[in-house]
Formats: C-alpha cells, sequence, structure tokens
C-alpha cells in the first residue's frame, strides 16, 4: 500500500499498517511509541491509549487526532477535531472530526485512496514524496489503500476460418484419466511356531523312526498347513485346535512343523483292532494304543533341572500377588518424603489498602483493576488483590510488593497513570516503571482513583 505526502508542518506516523496525525506540538516521545503501537498490530486501541498515557483520561486533554488503519478487507478511520479524510470508496464520503465532543470513527469497505489535509493554513504541495515507515512533517498525506490489481489474461487469438471445402477435422478423443485404485495393503501375519519337546515312543522293528516322519509325507488336507487364527491376538494358541490323541505319547501343536506334515487318520477304539494302519507302517511305525489308566504319570521336574522348568516359573496367580503386594508398598506413605516446598520465613511486615484489605508481606502481592501475576516460584502462589477504578486510573495489574531478604520492594509494572511514593518529611516520589523500590514501615503508595497502600510493621 504505497502512501505519499507533501512537506509541511502537521506531524505523521506512519506504517505498513496505516498512519496516524497529531496537531501542533505533540512530543517525539507519543510519535514514537503511537508509530510503535500501531506496527505491531495494536490497532486504534493502542493509539487512544498511548494519548491517555501521554496526557491523562480527561477527553478534554486528548488533543486533536486522526487515524486510518487497515483491518481485514476494510479501513478504520477515526477523527477528532479539525482533521478531515476524504475516502475515495464504492461509497465515496468525508470524515471530519468538526463538532464532535469525543470523535468521529467509520469502518469503510472497498477503499482505494485514503487523502487527508491539514488545514493548518499552510499552501499544501501535491503529495509526491513516498514513505513506508517512520515519522514526517507533512502538510497532505495519500495513502493508496487499493490492492494491486490483478492482470487480466490475454484473448487467445481468432482462428482463421476454414475453407467450405475441408473437410472437418476429427475431433482427437479426450482421455479420461481413470481413478487410481490403491492396491490393498496386505499386513504380514506372524505365525507363532511352538515347539515341544518329542518324547520318544517304543519304535517296532523295521519302522521309520519319528524324527523322519515330517520329511516323507504330504498333508492330506490343505487346511491343516496354516492353522486357524486365535481372535484378534497373534501369537497364542487355542488349546481347542490343537490335535490329541487320548494315551498317544506324543503330542503336537496344530502349528508345528510336524503336525502339519502328519496326515490325520482316524484313531482307533482304546482296545480295538489297530490293522486298518497296518498299511502305514513301513511310513509311521507301528501304532501303539494304551488305555488311559495304564499311562503313567509324568514325574514332577527337579527345580533347576533341564526342561520345560527352569525352577523360576511362578505362576499366574503368584504373580497377580507380588504385583498387588508392590502396589501396595507404592501408595503407603514414607516418613522419609521430603516437603514439596521449604517452610515459608516469617513475613516481615504487611500491607493495609484504603479498601479495609489487611495482608501480610510472607509471599508476593499483586494490586489492580484484573491482577495477574506471571512470577510464580515453586508452590509459593502470590496474593492478587483487586480494586476498583471507575476512571480507569489503575491499570490491571498496577503494582507489585515482594520481600527480598529482610527488605520490602514495590515495583510499578510500568503502569500507564504511574505510581506514587509517600513518605514522611520527603517530597513525593513517582516510581519508575519496572524498577524495584525498596519501602519501609510508614511509606504509602498512591495508586490513583483514591486507591492507596500503607506499609505496616509487624508488631
Amino acid at each position: 500500500m504505497p502512501m505519499l505526502y507533501a512537506p509541511g508542518s502537521t506531524p505523521v506516523a506512519v506504517t505498513p499498517r496505516g498512519f496516524a496525525v497529531f496537531e501542533h506540538g505533540a512530543s517525539a516521545a507519543l510519535l514514537t511509541r503511537v508509530r510503535s503501537v500501531v506496527a505491531d498490530g495494536r490497532g486504534l486501541g493502542g493509539v487512544i491509549e498511548s494519548l491517555t498515557g501521554a496526557y491523562g483520561a480527561s477527553l478534554t486533554a486528548i488533543p486533536a487526532f486522526a487515524v486510518a488503519l487497515v483491518e481485514g478487507d476494510a479501513v478504520r478511520i477515526a477523527v477528532r477535531g479539525d482533521f478531515a479524510f476524504d475516502v475515495d470508496a464504492d461509497a465515496p464520503e468525508r470524515v471530519s472530526g468538526a463538532g464532535v465532543t469525543t470523535w468521529t470513527e467509520r469502518v469503510v469497505r472497498g477503499v482505494r485512496r485514503v487523502t487527508l489535509q491539514s488545514g493548518a493554513g499552510e499552501v499544501a504541495d501535491p503529495a509526491e514524496l513516498p514513505v513506508a515507515d517512520g515519522v514526517v512533517l507533512a502538510s497532505t498525506v495519500v495513502w493508496d489503500a487499493a490492492p494491486a490489481a490483478v492482470p487480466a489474461s490475454p484473448a487467445p487469438a481468432a482462428a482463421a476460418p476454414a475453407p467450405a471445402d475441408a473437410p472437418a477435422p476429427a475431433a482427437a478423443p479426450v482421455p479420461v484419466a481413470e481413478p487410481a485404485v490403491p492396491a490393498p495393503v496386505v499386513a504380514p501375519v506372524a505365525v507363532p511356531v511352538v515347539e515341544a519337546p518329542v518324547a520318544e515312543a517304543p519304535v517296532a522293528a523295521g519302522a521309520v523312526p519319528a524324527t523322519r516322519r515330517g520329511a516323507a509325507s504330504t498333508p492330506s488336507d490343505p487346511t491343516d498347513a496354516v492353522p486357524a487364527p486365535v481372535g484378534n491376538v497373534p501369537g497364542l494358541i487355542d488349546s481347542s485346535t490343537v490335535q490329541t490323541v487320548a494315551g498317544d505319547e506324543t503330542l503336537l501343536p496344530e502349528d508345528s512343523e510336524l503336525s502339519q506334515s502328519r496326515p490325520e487318520t482316524p484313531a482307533a477304539p482304546i482296545g480295538g483292532d489297530v490293522s486298518s494302519n497296518a498299511g502305514h507302517d513301513p511310513l509311521w511305525g507301528a501304532t501303539v494304543v494304551r488305555p488311559v489308566e495304564a499311562a503313567p504319570a509324568p514325574p514332577a521336574p527337579a527345580p533347576g533341572a533341564p526342561g520345560d522348568h527352569d525352577g523360576a516359573t511362578i505362576s499366574l496367580a503368584q504373580a497377580r500377588a507380588l504385583r498387588a503386594g508392590r502396589a501396595a508398598a507404592d501408595q503407603a506413605p514414607s516418613s522419609t518424603t521430603p516437603p514439596l516446598a521449604p517452610p515459608r520465613p516469617p513475613a516481615p511486615g504487611r500491607i493495609r489498602v484504603s479498601t479495609g484489605q489487611v495482608l501480610p508481606l510472607d509471599r508476593t502481592v499483586v494490586i489492580g483493576r484484573r491482577p495477574r501475576s506471571t512470577r510464580v516460584s515453586g508452590t509459593d502462589l502470590p496474593h492478587l488483590v483487586a480494586v476498583d477504578s471507575p476512571q480507569q486510573d489503575i491499570s490491571r495489574s498496577h503494582v507489585e510488593l515482594r520481600v527480598e531478604g529482610e527488605s520490602i520492594v514495590a515495583t510499578d509494572l510500568r503502569t500507564t497513570n504511574g505510581t506514587t511514593l509517600l513518605r514522611t518529611g520527603a517530597d513525593p516520589v513517582r516510581l519508575h516503571p519496572g524498577e524495584a523500590t525498596v519501602v519501609i514501615p510508614g511509606d504509602v503508595l498512591d495508586l490513583g482513583d483514591g486507591i492507596t497502600v500503607a506499609i505496616e510493621g509487624l508488631a
């Protein structure tokens, strides 16, 4: 948004977001602050706050001003006093502050240009000097607030007409892009292989040993090669899918390599005829079928002996008991647990607010219209004291009182109207914003709007 001006005597603060004009006599500090708050995007509220901070909250003390600032796709205009804006927009208008007690304010959309003439009786030259950011003395300001125009694309050249006898060219087929169908992603399913120790059974004469069975056979049913998944939990084996034979000496999981390669054969009834398996004896060896009652119970493994049990395995019930005991030990209060924060030292004094509130200075105290504190050490939360300020003389967080060693320090939190220190036998002193000042019992802090804070010592 380019801006041009003609030299003059009216101070103007210019930023890329807009500009602000003040009457003669405005201080350099005010102009610099206004340019800073406008550049930071604080808008008209920041300009008014800067004016009240320099001239006070009384409307009669605020000088004439004119402000034009960008707000989204519109321009906010505010005029007080004899200034006037000529706004070239979709609905052109002239915005003036003459005859208005406060100021005239408009939000205009579709603005193309804003022109301001100081009207201080000086001859206005054409606005030819560009300015982007800074403070200048001008008689005329012209702000081109319209966005840059987008060049229109050139129209395609008209094609030469084809001869009447020429055949019409065949239209080329327009390829239609087929939507890409993503290939289905198949997540690999890890099938655990559980190898169980194989107990050696007596081998009949001429039979093939059991260790060679898997290499000389082919599964008769393809479904036997892959075990059915158990629920949605990989790595678990459903005991119902493991093929077992009552009294058989060798029990293999279904997903074992030996079990997958072993063809299914109907188990012979206990004590019945096993001659039907005679044809498979050269491959599998003689089938030995014994009654369940006759099968000897396997001996319990000794602790530390090699095998399935290593002597360090515990049952599920024992694991749950150990976990419950550990949780109870963690929840039990410990007598050696250090305190969350060291004990607070005794307060060296207290404060008495004119509203009647009395607080000990055992921690930081922040006073204001809506106080808040951004400095919190450990678990020591500050006292927040809210006071009324009908004239808005007191800031939201106005003054902070805290203890440093054996001293009490007061800090003005960069307020607009400041904080005054009243000490017996001395002239009133205004606290420097942001700087800590030592106060003693008997001192009084004047925050404005009739609110005072007295520092008292403890008896």
